[in-house]
């Protein structure tokens, strides 16, 4: 049967600001996230047996219910009804344990896939909203990941606003070796009074004025101030040493971004970071 395979781009956070909590237990979030162009790549055949089947080519992951886009073609069958099952293939490059939001990517790129497939087997596809309504049910970050771009996300992060498209500019990503607990990370901010700080409007102003200083000047995440890890200060200390305009922890991490407005500067950090702080990635954004 058919075949289709389409890039799942990771993300980062420009800025993240913890709003509140609910009475679910949920925190609220005000943020902006930009995709970038490193990605996992997902492959997708429709079958005829009703079964969805899963492999990946890192042999840590798991192939079953607890993966997102097992999840994610489970939720696309049962919400269609379409009489078909479908093998996915996982080609992964985004770390885990991240903050970069390598799960969601892919159960994004599953959905978009999926619906894609069924359409040209002659099925009614999803609409972009029925899409993101289903992407909500499996995770906060999966709508952003089908849209992909930049945005500012508020509610639990389901809630998106586009913002202009940022300057180019290119981007180091390391990641530590360290992994975060998300639900530790909330603790820790809940633990550490803001003050009413926000970083959000400052980074949506320098967005809208399309100006990478100002953007690179506007980063901050809550999460980053309260956990203070060790390794991601050094990272980020490194990286405006070698030529960032700054550098910030994203997510709940461990991963760490470098801004840099020249290629070459992103490449020589690159090529001397220590072997000592991780696993490092040369990106750039991606528009919607």
């Amino acid at each position: 049967m058919n075949t289709a395979e389409c890039n799942a781009y990771a993300k980062i956070n420009l800025s993240l600001d913890i709003t509140g909590r609910r009475e679910d237990g949920y925190h609220t979030v005000d943020m902006v996230m930009q995709s970038v162009s490193l990605c996992d790549r997902v492959r997708v055949t429709l079958n005829d047996t009703g079964e969805v089947i899963l492999k990946c080519s890192k042999p840590h992951i798991p192939c079953d219910g607890r993966n997102t886009a097992y999840k994610a073609a489970q939720y696309y069958f049962d919400a269609t009804g379409v009489p078909f099952g479908a093998d996915i293939y996982i080609e992964k490059h985004i770390p885990d344990q991240a903050g970069m939001g390598g799960g969601s990517a892919d159960a994004a790129a599953v959905l978009k896939l999926l619906n894609h497939l069924c359409a040209e087997a002659g099925e009614e596809p999803l609409n972009t909203a029925e899409l993101l309504y289903l992407g909500l049910r499996i995770g906060a970050d999966v709508p952003f990941c089908i849209l992909n771009g930049t945005y500012r996300c508020l509610g639990i992060g389901e809630q998106l606003l586009p913002l202009a498209e940022i300057p180019k500019c290119y981007l180091v990503v390391v990641k530590p070796d360290v992994g975060v607990s998300t639900p530790e990370a909330y603790r820790a901010c809940d633990n550490v009074p803001d003050g009413g700080m926000r970083y959000t409007p400052g980074m949506v102003r320098a967005v809208e004025h399309r100006s990478i200083e100002e953007i690179a000047n506007a980063l901050g995440n809550r999460f980053d101030d309260a956990l203070q890890i060790s390794v991601v200060q050094e990272i980020k200390k490194y990286l405006c040493e070698n030529g960032a305009l700054n550098a910030l922890m994203t997510g709940s991490g461990s991963a760490v971004f470098g801004i840099f407005s020249e290629k070459s500067l992103a490449e020589n950090a690159a090529k001397r970071m220590p072997k000592a702080f991780g696993a490092c990635f040369l990106a750039e954004p991606v528009n919607g």
